[in-house]
């Protein structure tokens, strides 16, 4: 058998800890990012009003609720 020290062990086991965090964190993060880009694809801003509304279908003109007005389908960009 081969002989390990404490350190090694400790760091051993804290690299791998360490590795199966980030790489969970990436796949949370990748995950978040999919679920938002398909969230944000039936956001529509109302060009007279403002409103925010959602329309799932897949026209290429979306009626606001609030004002009536025919809007073309954008991306919705963050401030």
């Amino acid at each position: 058998m081969f002989r390990v020290s404490l350190e090694s062990i400790i760091a051993i086991y804290l690299a791998v800890i360490l590795c199966g965090v980030f790489f969970v964190w990436v796949a949370a993060e990748i995950f978040r990012r999919g679920r938002e880009h398909r969230r944000r694809k039936y956001f529509v801003i109302c060009s007279i009003c403002d409103h925010v509304f959602e329309d799932p279908s897949e026209n290429d003109l979306a009626e606001c609720p609030r004002c009536g007005t025919m809007n073309e389908r954008g991306k919705v960009l963050e401030i």
